[in-house]
């Protein structure tokens, strides 16, 4: 999701992205809100990878702080966890769902956002319940709530797996930095849907703020994953050296894990062989809008790549001509069987391997 690089370098990442991003960025956080820019880390034990567990962690901070920590965690049932992706999603919960809300209590029919660690745009275009208008100011705001947390959960999710969708097919957010290496790497969307539950259970826990409950969110969380010490997270990753990854600083990943929920509604975790030997992996549904689709809410959503990968993405989504946009969640399984295939002419394995 966010750029997956070695601590040695992640300075040098967040200094080009803070130059590129001057124009909009201020203080601790975007003039709008937008969540800060984080990088994480690989899931090998390569040169520069952080390895945590759930006591060094620091405390969660929406905006900048040099007390909220990130790194790699292995876990029994959630194998490894990248902590920065966890609280990205999480963070982009939050503001979506806040966003949505605004829209959603104006009877706006369209809205846009993106990531901001890269150019794709993504458009909504909504369709209210017969009787939107006509509903008392209460009653709109006690859906607008109810709603938009699980809608800004969904688009979270789908958007950080998109993310994943253009570094696999060669985007860089920092043009002489590799990311290939980490898209859709084997801890990438476990962690990006931890994130958006545990936004989703900040966002409906109002006893506390939203930083000090995420801060006990991640803990608990790891904690019930069966969370392990720092110096067994890095063991988990160095096992599988020769078989998951090669490499000394920037590894060549072949163990991806491509599952976002597509084929069963689930995503699945990959655990480490032989570190919980009894341990089985906690399948958790992916987002999903149920509650936005009771009420009788519909929506249009696509994404315009904006990137010069595009032209091989919309060729795995429209073989017999190109578009324009991409239709969100429709065009997804052409692609992933697209990216599959090619893993596959690499030697790598992709989860779920079903098709």
């Amino acid at each position: 999701m966010s750029v997956t690089l070695t601590q040695a370098i992640k300075p040098l990442v967040l200094v080009a992205i803070a130059a590129s991003s001057a124009l909009t960025m201020t203080g601790c956080m975007s003039i709008n809100g937008v969540p800060r820019t984080r990088a994480g880390d690989y899931p090998t034990s390569t040169i520069g990878t952080s390895f945590v567990d759930s006591n060094s962690l620091g405390k969660h901070s929406y905006g900048y702080s040099f007390f909220d920590k990130g790194g790699i965690a292995y876990t029994c049932r959630g194998g490894h966890i990248d902590i920065d992706h966890v609280k990205i999603a999480a963070d982009y919960t939050k503001y979506l769902s806040e966003k949505a809300y605004s829209h959603l209590l104006k009877g706006d029919k369209e809205f846009t956002f993106g990531l901001n660690v890269d150019p794709s745009m993504f458009f909504v275009d909504l369709e209210y319940p017969v009787d939107w208008s006509n509903l008392p100011k209460d009653k709109k705001e006690k859906i607008s709530s109810e709603v938009s947390i699980e809608f800004g959960a969904y688009l979270t999710f789908t958007m950080v797996s998109w993310h994943e969708i253009l570094t696999w097919y060669g985007f860089h957010t920092v043009g002489f930095l590799p990311e290939f290496p980490s898209a859709f790497s084997w801890e990438d969307n476990y962690s990006n849907l931890i994130g958006t539950r545990l936004g989703t259970q900040a966002l409906r826990d109002t006893s506390k703020g939203y930083d000090e409950t995420m801060t006990l969110l991640i803990k608990h969380e790891l904690e019930y994953l069966g969370v392990q010490s720092r110096k067994t997270s890095k063991y988990a990753s160095e096992k599988m050296r020769g078989k998951w990854f090669t490499g000394i600083i920037v590894p060549d990943v072949k163990e991806r894990n491509m599952d976002i929920g597509l084929e069963d509604g689930y995503v699945t975790p990959t655990l480490v062989p032989g570190i919980c030997p009894d341990a089985k992996p906690q399948s958790y549904p992916a987002p999903g809008l149920s509650t936005f689709h009771r009420y009788g809410f519909k929506m249009k959503f696509e994404v315009e790549p904006r990137t010069w990968e595009q032209h091989r993405i919309f060729k795995a989504a429209y073989p017999q001509g190109n578009g324009m946009r991409i239709k969100l969640p429709e065009d997804l399984p052409a692609i992933f069987n697209d990216m599959k295939q090619e893993a596959r002419k690499l030697g790598y394995t992709a989860m779920p391997e079903k098709n």
